[in-house]
């Protein structure tokens, strides 16, 4: 941790003001990179629950993707942003408009992240519907299978009572063919 000089006047010097400022900006983009990282680990969460309990379309998968990658350059303007603000403070020059833009446009990535992870909900639908669905077909199939049943079972009865009606006449044929042959005289 670098010491702090105070001046005469009871302030600090302009050296250490600007390493100071230098040093924030840096802590900040370090915590910037830590939250995005975070959310990189929320996306892949949010995916994965997401694409098993909803309905989603392209712009699902559009959305969610330019979130991850909002985050990942966010993380590397960062990086970038450090690495210049190293580079610069080795050589002496505590200059904070050197690694700014870099700061600033990781900040933004961040922030459009974020608006894409929560942007790419929209772009989701219940999968309910479909389940409800789902319920109908395997009823109605239900349905489907038992009058099938209840035919089969119907047209075995008639078959059965076809098949007595049969037993019945085949019957009565002998009988009459017997009594024919009773009725019938010999011709010996």
């Amino acid at each position: 941790m670098a010491t702090i000089a105070i001046n005469k006047n009871g302030t600090l010097g302009i050296m250490e003001n600007q390493r100071l400022a230098v040093n924030t900006g840096v802590t900040l983009s370090s915590n910037l990179i830590s939250a995005c990282l975070s959310m990189i680990a929320i996306i892949g969460a949010v995916f994965l629950f997401v694409v098993e309990k909803r309905e989603v379309g392209w712009q699902f998968f559009l959305s969610i993707s330019l979130s991850f990658l909002a985050f990942i350059f966010s993380i590397i303007l960062g990086g970038k942003g450090i690495d210049i603000a190293r580079k610069k403070a080795h050589q002496g020059i505590l200059d904070l408009d050197c690694s700014k833009s870099k700061f600033n446009w990781q900040a933004i990535f961040c922030i459009l992240g974020i608006f894409f992870c929560i942007l790419s909900y929209v772009f989701t639908s219940e999968k309910v519907e479909k389940n409800e669905e789902v319920k109908k077909l395997n009823e109605n199939i239900l349905k489907i299978i038992k009058l099938n049943q209840n035919e089969k079972d119907e047209n075995k009865i008639i078959l059965e009572k076809v098949k007595a009606l049969e037993n019945k006449i085949n019957k009565l044929e002998i009988e009459k063919s017997v009594e024919k042959k009773e009725t019938v005289p010999n011709s010996h």
